[in-house]
């Protein structure tokens, strides 16, 4: 019985360019330019070969705003072992998120989804869940950690992550929407306000 050839290998450069190519129509057009046709001219492959990594433009979303997501939670994959730990990671992922969220590209995004069409809705879900709200659950989840670590008092772990994200966002969003310069313009202002933040989140959720 003749032996079952191999098929051809997956070739996993395709799946960097699929996702910066999505990722770039996103936060520059905003969700609505995200289309299978779009992706493929952008990454320089056929569309065939996109739908058997992404099955719809919404499923690539997902794969490119979770990987945002991802990226801006990585100083909190390993459990803090002390509140040093606890403290430094935290600066860090507030830093971070406070650089995305103040960053030309993602001014672009939220203007876009401001944009009144109903097609936007499901895009907007899409987004929502697999960026903030995976965000939120990212956090929720460390300091769940850090809890059982005995670092920190944490009975709602949600809530408690709901309350650290909103006291780092403070009034940005609304200077945002109105085109008012955001405080702390630079990373180092950013790094020095979110130390403040957590030390003030810390000192809340301190172990009696």
């Amino acid at each position: 019985m003749p032996k079952k050839r191999a098929g051809r290998p997956i070739d996993r450069s395709k799946d960097g360019a699929i996702l910066r190519a999505a990722r770039a129509l996103l936060f520059t057009h905003g969700p609505q330019a995200v289309t299978m046709e779009a992706v493929a001219q952008r990454a320089g492959i056929s569309k065939a070969t996109l739908y058997t990594r992404h099955p719809d433009r919404y499923h690539l979303l997902r794969a490119v705003v979770a990987r945002e997501s991802f990226a801006l939670s990585r100083s909190l994959e390993q459990a803090p072992r002390d509140l040093n730990e606890l403290r430094a990671a935290l600066v860090s992922f507030l830093t971070d998120l406070a650089t995305f969220l103040v960053s030309k590209h993602h001014q672009r995004l939220m203007q876009a989804m401001a944009l009144p069409a109903s097609a936007l809705a499901r895009a907007r879900q899409t987004i929502y869940r697999n960026g903030p709200q995976r965000t939120q659950r990212m956090l929720a989840d460390y300091l769940e950690a850090a809890a059982a670590q005995g670092l920190i008092a944490c009975p709602d772990p949600a809530h408690s992550a709901e309350l650290l994200l909103g006291m780092m966002m403070g009034l940005n969003p609304l200077r945002l929407a109105f085109g008012t310069p955001t405080r702390h313009r630079r990373r180092a202002e950013r790094a020095s306000h979110a130390q403040l933040i957590v030390r003030a989140f810390l000192s809340l959720h301190a172990v009696q």
